[in-house]
């Protein structure tokens, strides 16, 4: 991304105006020192807000509460057992069903090895600069543990930081969902498989409840990180990137 981009979009995240002029008409006025805290430094590295001077902390949580929501209170045990209780009577799918509802899959062509699907995802993941922020190696740990040979099974981390935290912003409880991620599963057969969380967020569209509606940007953020991860688990099952 431009710099010039990134500083009006970072800008527009932290509600922190691009000139102290435009910050002092709406704002009490905020010593330079601080107010030069609170501006983009690109060359600094990362930045926590606890970082910051006292006054700089106080003025940025302030800003940040008031564009984020809080953690909402947890849902008492007892209740959710009794949603899952009229979510099972209501439905007639099994827990594998579930499962599958929530996945996203795509074979991969049986021509390609384990390494070879992994290194076209990774290809593809800097073409379409979405960047990789994790690997696991699942199936060591099984074999290591067991002292077995076992199926290969790795999973990758993707994330869209800004997008990742302005969903943070509208649900803190998103962050048990990031990253994004993709398994690479090999079945017994030898088959693989790649897979990931469905983001489909077209549902949205007939949701009525407070609290179920995204800005159209951010709408427009999902589709646009779920066409990624698509093109990604794409170029993985075909070795085509």
């Amino acid at each position: 991304m431009p710099r010039a981009e990134s500083i009006l979009l970072l800008c527009a995240l932290l509600s922190c105006p691009l000139s102290l002029s435009a910050q002092n008409a709406s704002r009490p006025e905020i010593p330079a020192s601080v107010a030069a805290e609170l501006e983009p430094r690109f060359d600094s590295g990362p930045r926590l807000v606890e970082d910051l001077s006292p006054a700089a902390q106080d003025i940025l949580r302030k800003r940040l509460a008031e564009r984020s929501n809080p953690v909402m209170p947890e849902v008492p045990a007892e209740q959710k057992q009794v949603l899952f209780d009229q979510m099972a009577g209501a439905s007639s799918l099994s827990m594998r069903d579930l499962f599958n509802f929530m996945t996203a899959k795509v074979q991969a062509a049986p021509d390609l090895s384990f390494d070879d699907v992994v290194e076209a995802m990774e290809l593809k993941a800097n073409e379409v600069n979405f960047k990789k922020v994790g690997h696991s190696d699942f199936w060591k740990d099984v074999s290591v543990i067991s002292g077995l040979p076992t199926l290969r099974l790795e999973i990758l981390h993707f994330c869209d930081a800004l997008v990742g935290r302005r969903m943070l912003d509208f649900s803190p409880e998103f962050a048990i969902f990031i990253p994004c991620r993709i398994a690479v599963l090999e079945e017994a057969d030898g088959d693989i498989w790649l897979m990931t969380l469905d983001w489909n967020v077209s549902w949205l569209a007939r949701a009525w409840q407070p609290g179920s509606q995204l800005d159209r940007e951010l709408v427009q953020d999902a589709v646009r990180i779920r066409d990624a991860m698509t093109q990604i688990m794409q170029a993985g099952a075909s070795g085509d990137w």
